[in-house]
């Protein structure tokens, strides 16, 4: 458990961000290259595979799909996110229909639930021990204080 949490999650929304701008602003020259961007900023389409890989083993069918992921690494390069989107396969469970859904969105590890609460926890128990290890300082300052002049007349 980190307790930069709350700074992950800044980056991360910052990236966000980033990607859902340059999707919206290159929006037409994204759709002239086959993909759509949704209402947050991912950017997705359908690829279509050939019959020779259709009746393949399901990981050459995966490797296909990245392969043709690889002829967009240019345009990805020009927008300045080919560092900040990840590819997501689903593979499109229809009747006669051979084709993935690819999603590039940004990573969103600490963008969830459980980590803020995990985060929160901590932080709030460290915080109530930290104020524990005070209150019993305070009230016992005097004797650490004769604790340590005894100490120091017996070392010195």
């Amino acid at each position: 458990m980190s307790l930069l949490w709350p700074l992950k999650a800044y980056r991360e929304i910052r990236i966000w961000q980033k990607v859902r701008e340059a999707a919206l602003e290159y929006e037409d020259q994204l759709g002239s290259m086959g993909f759509r961007v949704d209402w947050i900023g991912r950017i997705y389409t359908v690829i279509n595979l050939p019959e020779e890989v259709m009746t393949a083993a399901p990981q050459i069918q995966e490797g296909y799909v990245l392969m043709k992921l690889r002829d967009y690494d240019r345009l990805f390069l020009q927008l300045g996110l080919a560092g900040d989107i990840f590819p997501e396969m689903e593979r499109i469970e229809e009747e006669g229909v051979a084709a993935f859904l690819l999603v590039l969105s940004p990573e969103s590890e600490h963008l969830s639930l459980w980590p803020a609460i995990k985060w929160f926890v901590s932080t709030s128990i460290m915080l109530i021990l930290a104020r524990v290890l005070w209150v019993f300082c305070e009230a016992n300052w005097s004797w650490f204080i004769a604790a340590f002049s005894w100490l120091k007349t017996y070392l010195l």
